[in-house]
């Protein structure tokens, strides 16, 4: 050991001497004879150095092998740990620059030998800040999602929805920045820095100019470009609709919005759209944010959101999420929809009036909007307040066909057993209420609250007359025929409620988010009142050669519109509530890594906790009278259509009134008495209440490499969830037994891995490619363990609190172009493998206490394979000439295939999707010059299944559909426009047929229009 020590001494002073020799040698042949010009040829050659976390010794050795000079040092100079470097044609000098300031070394010249050396008076540069908003330069309005560089290094950024832009750890007194956003010019911005401080700027774009008379980027054009740049520069695969774009369209809702975007189909409620359908899986296999977070339930049982209830003039902008990164929930196989509220923006003051009126043609009732959004952002407070309010009229003529087995001449056929006649007239009032209250610390941060609340009520007034057949005598002659008539008139809330708190800001080099939301979604019928009042035992002529609308014809004798002719002696009435309410917190932390000239790393981690309580009751009452029966001659409404169903029926006479039902029943509830056996088999079973809890945290990076992105990462999510129902039974004589309540506890969770690739083959074109998991969680009801047993027809219908959530492994391909000429050309081709598929059953029950009982049930079923590929065009045709170039086209169109395996009463068998549209699409043209704005469009769907049966001949298809609205805009002036709609012009209908080709429902609605004017006083 004292060897070892004394030759590690004189190895130290051998090294002093020598460094201490070198040092003199240096400085004095410095002083009398040092040749500069040497030394300028070795540290000023240009060369080329690729190192990756490499240690700084290896760095100069790297140097000395490439210009011939010989560096002296000890290790006490050379202090870096670790350097990665990536140059091409930059001379040695440059390239060690930066690391000789950081770390307080000078350079000491002496032919091909340089020294290093500490040198204390070198001074530190302390990094900048920059922030700053770029903005549109004729009219000061913000540019969401603008490419920025910092031109000369690879340090890029994408504003963000405001336009807002920051760049950390800045070392130079002065940067360029190279903005390009479509639809603009591509500018540069040389911006001053002040060292250790943080540093604004306003960049102002240049419209592209196109020298087209009449033709701006302002407005709708403005509106698509934001579309677009947000499209672009996604790291996943989105479609974005602006808010310029849904005022485009005749759209009133988010819900009839949707059905603009490529691949996305909607199931329709009276003729409007409200649920969504991606790629051909229903809005169960989704997910609808806002802003983020995701929205509660508006429905009874399930997690789907009502779009009817949220207007359109109340959102900034929605984007359907077709691919997901990590950093989103992973609760989106179809896809995630992503409402984002309106917000206040830099520097500019709005204030937004709109109001229309118009008529339903159908029941010639009139409709009225109106809208009032104000907003204003000043340097450090940011506000906006708004009240949307719509009255609209719809109107729903609908025929409905059962059927069942009869024998005529010993012969068993299938033939029509009830025709229902169903005249509706809704009310629908749409209140949306917003407001945001921004704080700005400084330029780094921002605290926000941000309110709002959407109300959605509609009063449904029914005239129904159903016609269900005893028996046949022939084809044309029926027997035993009742005549059912009732005037049914119910109501529903729909409201959504949301409130958040959170904030930004930027620490040094990273940035963090969080957010705290509470948000509740109610669904709340208080009125339902059902008289029904019936015309037994008649005979009549049945005339069923078009079975579409097969005609009854009666003897006068029968007089079926006397309403002393029918009678009731029950009365039904209906309160239902669901309540979903949540509470939820997320947080992001990110970081952007630079690593040479071209390649960078975003690394980025948070989580998500979500706490949820969800409950439902549903109280069915039926009350009979204990003597007598109600003659319909006192309970009469004036309900009258001569001209039901395109004047194929008259729904005239003999509607009761259900109000006067429900005032009879309320003053004599002495004279009923109550049905057990009803009220318990249709209340019990449908009324729980359940808490879930979701944790969520994932970890994911960005590597960006020349023109190659990939963002890529882990996602973990656990669903824990605790539900309470009841198991109702009935003896072998339908009689109420009793009803038992029951609870289960249990969770689900998962690792959900995802790779989104971009790469960009030149500035306007991206080739994506992606291979994501995620996850579809069941519906509040399904979870419920709830049982109706029926002994008597062997009959049972269960929860199913065993089901685990849906995982499907999604596989896609997109190649997209961007013209110049404010446009995008795409198309790609989509798989999803989704495994534990959960579908409504109904099978055999074998063995067991309910042994051949026939089971209702939903369940976790086989895999399911869901492919197809999707095309869309937009483009202004601004290459024509003349008038001709303010034409523009927008089209897109999908084609979807899919299959899973049923078991069936028969046989298993392998069907489509329930709900899966095989081809979706949209086509309009559209004219816009000279503050006009036109736009005639097309949207439809092809046939495709709606409802799975026991057999291929009984499920429920419906028939395909094509819809022709027209919408059109004239600007007065800057600040006034006059706008006008008119929706369904071809009056598309809804048709549903069984497998055979039997009619099963058929829906009627009509036209409807609005004219209207849009006015802000700020606009300049």
């Amino acid at each position: 050991m004292k060897k070892i020590n004394k030759a590690s001494k004189l190895a130290q002073i051998i090294m002093r001497t020598s460094l201490i020799v070198s040092i003199f040698s240096s400085l004095l042949l410095s002083l009398v004879h040092a040749s500069e010009v040497k030394g300028q040829q070795g540290l000023d050659q240009q060369i080329n150095i690729h190192v990756k976390n490499v240690s700084f010794n290896q760095l100069l050795r790297e140097i000395e092998q490439k210009t011939g000079v010989s560096f002296v040092y000890t290790n006490k100079e050379n202090v870096l740990k670790t350097v990665s470097v990536n140059i091409e044609n930059k001379t040695a000098r440059a390239i060690l620059t930066p690391y000789l300031q950081i770390n307080q070394l000078a350079l000491i010249e002496n032919g091909k030998q340089v020294l290093l050396k500490k040198d204390y008076s070198i001074k530190i540069i302390k990094p900048s800040v920059l922030v700053g908003y770029v903005k549109d330069k004729a009219n000061k309005q913000t540019l969401p999602y603008a490419n920025v560089t910092v031109k000369g290094k690879n340090i890029k950024t994408t504003t963000d929805a405001n336009g807002y832009f920051v760049f950390a750890n800045l070392t130079d007194a002065k940067v360029t920045l190279q903005v390009s956003y479509i639809g603009y010019k591509t500018s540069e911005f040389v911006v001053s820095l002040e060292e250790g401080k943080t540093t604004t700027s306003e960049l102002l774009l240049e419209g592209a100019s196109n020298n087209l008379d009449g033709i701006t980027i302002t407005g709708i054009r403005r509106g698509e470009a934001v579309a677009l740049s947000n499209m672009q520069n996604a790291d996943n695969m989105k479609y974005v609709l602006s808010e310029e774009q849904i005022e485009r369209f005749p759209d009133a809702t988010v819900g009839e919005a949707m059905q603009r975007v490529p691949g996305v189909a909607m199931d329709y409620s009276y003729g409007l759209p409200r649920n969504i359908i991606i790629r051909g899986l229903d809005q169960s296999l989704g997910s609808v944010t806002l802003n983020g977070n995701r929205l509660p339930s508006t429905q009874t049982n399930s997690r789907d959101i009502d779009l009817n209830g949220i207007l359109s003039t109340t959102v900034e902008a929605i984007e359907v999420n077709k691919t997901l990164t990590p950093d989103m929930d992973a609760d989106g196989t179809a896809g995630s929809v992503n409402i984002i509220s309106k917000t206040p923006k830099i520097g500019s003051e709005q204030l937004q009036v709109k109001g229309s009126f118009g008529n339903n043609f159908l029941l010639s009732k009139q409709n009225f909007d109106g809208a009032f959004n104000y907003s204003k952002r000043a340097n450090k407070w940011g506000y906006l307040l708004g009240a949307n309010y719509s009255n609209t009229n719809r109107g729903e003529d609908r025929v409905s066909y059962d059927y069942d087995t009869f024998e005529i001449n010993g012969v068993d056929q299938v033939l029509l057993a009830n025709l229902g006649l169903e005249g509706t007239e809704l009310n629908r009032e749409n209140i949306g209420l917003q407001t945001e209250l921004s704080f700005f610390p400084n330029e780094k941060s921002q605290l926000f609250f941000r309110g709002s609340y959407n109300k959605f009520y509609e009063l449904q007034t029914r005239g129904t007359k159903n016609y269900n057949i005893g028996n046949y005598s022939n084809l044309n002659t029926v027997t035993g025929l009742t005549i059912g008539s009732s005037g049914s008139p119910r109501d529903y809330n729909r409201d959504l409620f949301s409130i958040s708190v959170g904030g930004k800001t930027v620490l040094k080099e990273w940035k963090a988010n969080i957010d705290l939301t509470y948000s509740s979604g109610l669904y709340d019928q208080p009125t339902y009142y059902d008289g029904v009042f019936n015309y037994s035992n008649l005979t009549a002529g049945l005339d069923a050669a078009n079975p579409s609308v097969p005609q009854f014809s009666f003897s006068d004798a029968s007089d079926v519109n006397n309403p002393a002719n029918y009678s009731a002696r029950t009365y039904n009435n209906r309160l239902q509530n669901a309540h979903d309410k949540d509470g939820q917190g997320s947080a992001n932390i990110y970081r952007i890594f630079n690593l040479g000239a071209k390649n960078s790393l975003l690394f980025k981690f948070g989580g998500r906790y979500r706490y949820k309580e969800d409950d439902h009751t549903r109280d069915y009452f039926q009350y009979t009278l204990k003597t007598g029966t109600l003659s319909l001659s006192n309970f009469l409404s004036d309900y009258s259509r001569d001209d039901y169903f395109d004047g194929n029926y008259n729904l005239s006479g003999a509607i009761p009134n259900g109000y006067l039902v429900e005032d009879y029943y309320r003053a004599n509830q002495d004279l009923f008495q109550g049905n057990e056996t009803f009220t318990r088999q249709n209340t019990d079973p449908d009324s729980y209440t359940g808490k879930e809890n979701l944790a969520a945290g994932y970890i994911m990076g960005k590597l960006t490499l020349n023109k190659l992105d990939i963002t890529t990462g882990l996602r973990y999510e656990r669903t824990g969830f605790n539900y309470n129902g009841n198991i109702v039974s009935f003896d072998d004589r339908g009689a109420y037994v009793s009803t038992v309540k029951v609870d289960s506890k249990s969770s689900f969770d998962g690792l959900f891995p995802s790779l989104n690739l971009k790469y960009a083959l030149d500035k306007q074109t991206n080739l994506r490619a992606a291979v994501t998991r995620s996850l579809s969680r069941p519906g509040y009801y399904d979870l419920v363990p709830w049982q109706e047993v029926e002994t008597r027809r062997k009959r049972m219908k269960i929860g199913n609190p065993n089901l685990n959530q849906a995982t499907s492994t999604n596989v896609d391909f997109l190649f997209e172009h961007y013209l110049k000429s404010l446009g995008l050309i795409s198309g790609g081709v989509f798989y999803k493998d989704v495994s534990d598929y959960i579908y409504e059953s109904i099978y055999l029950q074998k063995g067991g206490q309910f042994d051949q009982y026939q089971v209702t049930q939903t369940v976790n079923g086989a895999n399911a394979q869901v492919y197809g590929y999707e095309i869309a065009w937009q483009q202004q045709l601004t290459f024509l000439p003349g008038f001709l170039n303010g034409f523009g086209i927008y089209g897109n169109y999908t084609q979807i295939q899919s299959k899973f395996k049923v078991p069936g009463l028969v046989s298993e068998r392998t069907v489509r999707l329930p709900a899966m549209r095989p081809k979706v699409g949209n086509a309009s043209l559209s004219y816009e010059k000279y503050g006009f704005s036109g736009r005639l469009s097309l949207n439809f769907f092809d046939t495709y299944t709606e409802e799975l049966a026991d057999t291929e001949a009984n499920d429920v298809l419906e028939k395909r559909r094509t819809q022709l609205d027209f919408s059109a805009s004239q600007r007065i002036n800057k600040k006034l426009t006059v706008v006008m709609s008119i929706s369904n012009i071809n009056n598309a209908q809804n048709i549903l047929l069984f497998g055979d080709g039997r009619p099963s429902d058929h829906k009627y609605f009509s036209s409807w229009g609005n004219i209207g004017i849009k006015y802000n006083p700020f606009i300049k």
